[in-house]
C-alpha cells in the first residue's frame, strides 16, 4: 500500500471510529482488526526486506530505511488514535494478528511512547488480553533506550567489532544468573544464548553498560 492510500485508511479509520467512541458495547473491533492486519503486514513487509539485505550481508538502501520510517510514523498516528479512543485493545476481541500490529507499532516508537503505553500493556498481559512478553519486551528495550541493564534479555544493540564492521551484541543484563527463570516466567520458550542466536548477535553475560 502506498503512502497515499495509507493516509486515505488512516483518515477513514480516525473519523469512523472516534464516532463510537464513547460506549465501549459500540466498539468496531471487526474493522479494527481489518485494519489494525494491514498494519501488522506493513510493519513487518519493510522489516523482511531490511532482514534480506542484513542476511546477505549487504549495505542496507537508504530509500528502505526512509519508507520504514514512513510506514512507522502514519502507522504510530493511527496506533495512538486508537489507544486514545479504547485503550489497549483485548486480543480476544481483534484476534493475535491485530494485537501484535498494536504491540508492534508501540515498540517501534519512541521512548517516551512506550513509556506512556507499557502500563496499560501490562495491565492487558495480567487480564490474559495481551502476550506476556510482549510486556517484557517493551520493558527491555525502554531499560536499554534508557541507557540501563535490561531484565529479559530480549535486546540487542549495534557497535563496531573488529576490523571496523558493526556487530550486534546483547545489551547487558541485571542479574544474568537470573534471567533463564525470568524468561520463564514471563513466557519465553528460548534462552538468552538461542535468542541471541536468532538475532545473530554476540551474548556475554559479564558484559557492562557501554560507556
Amino acid at each position: 500500500m502506498n503512502t497515499r492510500r495509507q493516509l486515505l485508511t488512516l483518515f477513514y479509520a480516525i473519523t469512523t471510529f472516534s464516532l463510537s467512541a464513547q460506549d465501549a458495547s459500540d466498539i468496531p473491533y471487526d474493522s479494527l482488526r481489518t485494519v489494525l492486519e494491514e498494519v501488522y503486514d506493513q510493519d513487518q513487509g519493510i522489516r523482511e526486506e531490511l532482514m534480506k539485505y542484513m542476511q546477505q550481508g549487504d549495505s542496507i538502501v537508504p530509500s528502505l530505511i526512509a519508507r520504514m520510517n514512513s510506514i512507522d510514523s502514519v502507522n504510530q498516528i493511527l496506533v495512538n488514535q486508537i489507544i486514545s479512543d479504547y485503550g489497549w485493545l483485548p486480543q480476544s476481541k481483534i484476534g493475535s494478528k491485530a494485537a501484535g500490529a498494536v504491540f508492534l507499532v508501540v515498540q517501534h516508537s519512541d521512548l517516551e511512547t512506550m513509556r506512556e503505553y507499557l502500563p496499560l500493556l501490562k495491565e492487558a498481559a495480567e487480564a490474559g488480553e495481551a502476550k506476556t512478553t510482549s510486556a517484557a519486551l517493551m520493558e527491555d528495550r525502554i531499560l536499554m533506550y534508557e541507557g540501563k541493564k535490561q531484565i529479559y534479555g530480549t535486546q540487542a544493540s549495534s557497535r563496531q567489532g573488529e576490523g571496523g564492521s558493526n556487530e550486534y551484541f546483547i545489551w547487558p543484563i541485571e542479574n544474568p544468573a537470573e534471567v533463564y527463570q525470568r524468561r520463564a516466567e514471563a513466557g519465553f520458550d528460548t534462552t538468552v544464548e538461542e535468542n541471541a542466536e536468532q538475532l545473530n548477535a554476540v551474548y556475554n553475560p559479564n558484559e557492562e553498560l557501554p560507556q
